[in-house]
């Protein structure tokens, strides 16, 4: 009966939790204001795509560069 002692794993940091909550939200600001203004079509379709692209792209850059960071353990 050895005891053996299991490794813990340490969890993720906050930055690496926020970037892929960041991009989620991006994926939800796609669906949203993309493919739902073009179906609804009560505003005009150019301000509807570039207000939703411009929010994701801003979203992804951001949870890609969160989540991609490690930091360096010694």
């Amino acid at each position: 009966m050895g005891n053996k002692k299991e490794k813990i794993q340490p969890n993720p940091e906050l930055r690496v939790n926020i970037g892929k909550f960041m991009l989620d939200l991006s994926k939800l600001t796609f669906a949203s204001f993309i493919l739902g203004g073009i179906l609804k079509g009560e505003l005009p379709q150019y301000i509807i795509i570039a207000a939703g692209g411009i929010v994701f792209t801003v979203l992804t850059i951001m949870g890609m560069l969160l989540s991609s960071q490690k930091k360096n353990k010694e």
